[in-house]
């Protein structure tokens, strides 16, 4: 796994003290996306597979060193009666421990097709730096 970026393996909610954000909204279940990370010299690129789920009800939050992904998926069904389900509908929860320095207030996050995209920037102090050779 990417030193960059520690998955924190939990598929409840961690209680931290803050709002209803990190509390999952729906009635259903709690579910852990599936998620792929990747490692450039300048980001960190995440993306979470949440089927369902529209722009307005994902919350990405950062504090300190942990990332916290909360993503809510409105039952698809409501009032009908199924005559088979396979598809779990409920919140999505995923949190990450940010191992090191990043840009937090540069992240940016898009969704599209059920797949969040999330841009971490590091932090100048940590990327690569090129040195110019000459000749001399």
């Amino acid at each position: 796994m990417n030193s960059e970026l520690q998955k924190v393996e939990t598929a409840q909610p961690i209680e931290t003290g803050r709002n209803d954000t990190t509390k999952p909204r729906s009635t259903g279940g709690v579910y852990m996306p599936r998620v792929d990370v990747l490692e450039t010299d300048d980001e960190l690129l995440l993306y979470a597979d949440v089927p369902g789920v529209k722009q307005d009800d994902v919350s990405l939050t950062c504090k300190g060193d942990e990332m916290v992904l909360h993503a809510a998926c409105a039952p698809r069904n409501a009032g009908k009666k199924p005559l088979s389900a396979e598809y779990g509908v409920g919140d999505y929860y995923r949190a990450f421990r940010l191992a090191e320095q990043v840009e937090t207030d540069r992240i940016e996050a898009s969704i599209k097709d059920g797949v969040l995209t999330v841009r971490v920037p590091k932090a100048a102090a940590v990327r690569p730096k090129r040195i110019a050779v000459t000749s001399g």
